[in-house]
């Protein structure tokens, strides 16, 4: 009896050791990333955006969905996608990293990644799931409205 309880014990000590090795993750879909592009694009034309570029990237970081609005400038498709980029590997909005370098933390500017507002990560479960970055519209608070519209969507 003792040695059956001791050799449970040690399987289920074993299972538990071997559970906290792997963590459960979620990834962004095509269908997903679909969705938050519609939220963003909405939003856009609803608030009389003259234009934009707006991205989609998964966790981490790589482009999903691209769509640039008539009336964008071209430099804006790289952009907003360096800030999807951005957003989801620092796995917070690149506005808190803009803030950061206009407070002097200056340095920032050397690590390679674009410091401006527009790009915001893209949660499931409280996890970043992917980011959309969005340049172009008619200000850099736009932007950010327009990425935030599209980040708040509810993915299943």
């Amino acid at each position: 009896m003792k040695i059956k309880f001791l050799l449970l014990a040690a399987l289920f000590f074993a299972a538990g050791s071997a559970r906290a090795q792997v963590a459960a993750t979620y990834q962004l879909t095509l269908e997903g990333a679909q969705k938050v592009m519609d939220a963003a694009v909405t939003y856009a034309k609803a608030n009389q955006s003259p234009g934009g570029s707006i991205a989609v990237v998964d966790a981490g970081g790589h482009l999903l969905l691209f769509e640039r609005l008539d009336g964008s400038f071209p430099a804006s498709a790289t952009v907003a996608i360096e800030k999807a980029r951005t957003a989801a590997l620092f796995k917070f909005e690149s506005k808190k990293l803009e803030d950061a370098i206009n407070g002097g933390r200056d340095a920032l500017i050397t690590v390679g990644f674009t410091f401006l507002q527009g790009g915001v990560p893209v949660l499931y479960n409280g996890q970043v799931v992917g980011a959309i970055g969005v340049s172009g519209a008619k200000s850099a608070d736009q932007d950010r409205e327009i990425a935030t519209a599209g980040a708040a969507v509810q993915l299943q």
